[in-house]
Order: structure tokens, then sequence, then C-alpha cells
């Protein structure tokens, strides 16, 4: 900051109002009282230097002031790694019989959902299992035909000796036998439904582990018409992350054709060193953060800890569950992952109090007498509106928090007179 910038900031008329008069009054008094750490400094907190400004100039910026205090923090050990799918929810798509690509519909990244249809596939294998099972249906249905009418011959000639035996003509035992054989055909026709009906169950079956729909049997028989042709559909909701599929490519079933991730939730795979090993274990929160959204914190749960040791690199492989709802998280992204091993005890001021003067870090701590002074100070972590203190300030200090800003404008003017 300038000069000239930092007498202007000084010097400008706040047009802003902002505590009553009472209330900035007995903040001036508050400011005049002597303060310890006027008296009690040691070598481990070094002062940068002292300002003063006047009761008039702390009305104008509405300077405010806050107590040092020490709470509880979450202790958390820092690793870095990368954004992996998370292979449990992870899909290959591959075709099990050999076939050609006629028609592909999707591209690398597309959002999918379950039953969607991924390519159009020509197979001869699949025109095979159709005309098998269609020329077998057709037998079955013939049989069934003939048992028909066995059945109906049967259920007549039984009517006939039912008719007989009741006006006394016919004997019983023929009666009997009239039964007998009608109760045959109709077990006989029930048994040839069934067997279709399970020829038709292990045809669809078999055609539904191809990728077929299941409705293409249904037409088959319909039409009585087979197709050596069926539809490459996605297993699961989610993004199609690997496509190996061009039209006109030959395919069979050693090859990933798609492979279909639900990127809602994925891992993030970090080497631990050797140091920290005993620190963490499954069940610990994690929050990760990436680069590209420094501000946007993911939670996760560590839920793998490695059994071998890297001899090269003395580090262990440590995997978190991380929830992604909003596809934030890309795989092959480099994430930075805390995880959570404890608690302890840490300084923390508010985050406006804190100024950057050249390489160094400062807050203004409250002297008494309108007098403050510049402090250096070595910061931590950012804790929402606060920030962590590892050095320079000890507990039930006070230091600026509104004006913190006019405070080092004045500090500068008064180095360049």
């Amino acid at each position: 900051m300038s000069t000239a910038l930092a007498f202007g900031l000084l010097g400008l008329p706040f047009m802003l109002s902002g505590c009553t008069h009472d209330a900035q009054s007995a903040m001036v008094q508050q400011l005049k009282l002597p303060h310890k750490g006027e008296v009690d400094m040691d070598e481990t907190i070094p002062s940068t230097g002292f300002v003063t400004i006047q009761p008039e100039q702390m009305k104008e910026i509405h300077l405010t002031t806050e107590v040092v205090r020490q709470h509880k923090m979450v202790k958390e050990v820092c690793l870095t790694g990368q954004v992996e799918p998370d292979s449990n929810i992870t899909t290959p798509v591959i075709s099990l019989v050999p076939g050609r690509i006629e028609k592909c519909f999707v591209q690398l990244g597309d959002v999918v959902k379950e039953g969607q249809k991924l390519a159009f596939i020509r197979s001869d294998d699949i025109a095979q299992i159709e005309a098998e099972l269609l020329k077998n249906v057709l037998d079955f249905e013939a049989d069934i035909d003939q048992a028909r009418f066995q059945l109906a011959l049967c259920e007549k000639i039984y009517g006939r000796h039912k008719q007989l035996f009741s006006e006394g003509i016919s004997a019983r035992a023929d009666l009997d036998t009239a039964e007998n054989e009608y109760q045959k055909a109709q077990v006989a026709l029930e048994t040839l439904k069934d067997k279709r009906e399970a020829l038709i169950t292990t045809a669809r079956e078999r055609l539904r582990l191809y990728g077929v729909e299941k409705d293409e049997l249904d037409r088959v028989l319909a039409k009585k018409k087979i197709d050596d042709d069926f539809y490459m559909l996605a297993p699961r909701d989610g993004i199609i992350t690997e496509r190996n599929a061009d039209v006109g490519q030959l395919i069979d079933n050693m090859h990933n054709i798609f492979i279909v991730t639900d990127l809602r939730q994925v891992w993030l795979t970090a080497q631990a060193f050797e140091k920290d090993i005993h620190l963490i274990k499954k069940g610990q929160s994690v929050a990760v953060t990436v680069n590209s959204y420094p501000d946007k914190v993911f939670p996760g749960k560590v839920d793998y800890t490695g059994v071998m040791l890297d001899t090269a690199s003395r580090t262990m492989p440590v995997r978190a569950t991380v929830q992604n709802p909003q596809i934030i998280l890309k795989p092959e992204m480099f994430a930075n992952m805390r995880v959570e091993i404890g608690e302890t005890q840490a300084l923390s001021i508010p985050f406006e109090s804190v100024r950057k003067t050249g390489e160094a870090t400062v807050a203004y701590v409250v002297l008494g007498n309108n007098r403050f002074e510049e402090r250096k100070i070595e910061v931590g972590r950012k804790l929402g509106s606060s920030v962590e203190i590892l050095k320079g300030l000890r507990p039930g200090e006070t230091v600026v928090a509104h004006g913190s800003l006019q405070l080092q404008g004045q500090m500068l003017k008064q180095l360049s007179e």
C-alpha cells in the first residue's frame, strides 16, 4: 500500500454510521486503559512498531476489537492424493457375443440412466439363439394343438360314457377308463404348456445376459420373425468414463465397450508418511479440497489403510470414500485430504485482524491510551471467519478487528516520514 493511499484511508470522512455516540465513547475509554502486554513483552513475541491514533479517528473508522481466545480445534494429518472412481459403483459394459457396432449413441462424459441405449449391435449369434427358440416354440405349439385336440376328444368320450352309465347302459369300468384317458389328456396338455414357458424363460434370460431388451423375445414370438441385432443398454445410472466403440467396429466378449461410473461417490487415494501411519484409522472423518474449488470442502471417511509400506518413498496408501453429489470431483484430479485424528487447543482471532506487511503477517494489539502495537504473528488454518494463531499472541490479549487496515495505513505513513 502506498503512503498516499494510506493517508487517504485515514483522512477521508466516513459516510456510514456505526455505533452510537455513547458506545463509541465507551470503546475509546476502554482503549485508554493500560494493557499487560505493554509491560510484559518477551523476545518470543517480536514487535514491529507502535502507532497512535486519536479518538476521533477511531470513531470515523468504527474500530472494533476482539479478545484472543483459546478453544478446541480438530487435530489433523494433511495428505495429498488423487481422485479415483469408486470401483464398487463402476460397471464395465461388454458384449457376451461377437458382433459389429452399427450405431453408437453416447460419448465420453455423457450422463446416462439405467436401461438407456448405448449402442446398436448386429450379431449372428443373437440371430441363431432366436432361430433355435422360434423353431422349438413352433414345435411345441404344434404339439400343444395336437394335445388340445386329444383333450377335446377324450372329454367328448368321457361325457358319452357318463351319460350311458347314468342310463344304465354302460358299465362302470368303461366310465372309469374314459375318465382316466380324459385326465391324462389334461396333464399332457399342461405339461407341454409348462415346457414351452420354460423354454421361453430360458431363452429370455440368455438374451438378457447378452444385453437384449426383454420385449425383443415377445416381438420374435408375435411376428414369427428373427433379427440379428440388439441394443447395448446402460447397466446403471452414471457417467460414461470409458468408450471403446466406433461404428463398424467388430467386438467380442474380451474387451470393455463402455464403462459406466456413478461419480456421486468417489475414492481419494493418498500416501501417508511412515511417521503418521499409526495416527490414521478406518472410520476417521476426512475433509477434501481441490485447487479448482479452494473454498469448497468435501466430506468423507477413511475406508482403507494399506498393509505394505513402499520402501522407496516410506509411505503407505490410505483411501477415503468421499461424497460428490454435484459431480465436481473428477477422476485423476489432485486433491488435499485432511484426516481428523483428534482435538487440540488453539488460539484464534478474526480473519480481518490479520494484515500482510511485505513478507510478514501482523496484527494490531491494543495497548491502551490510544496506542497499538504492530505484532508479527504466524497463522495456521482458517476457521470460518477466524484464523488460527500459531505464534505471536497470548490468550487474553486484545486485537483490532475492524479498522486494522486503517492502522496499517497509519503505520506506513509513520515509516515514510
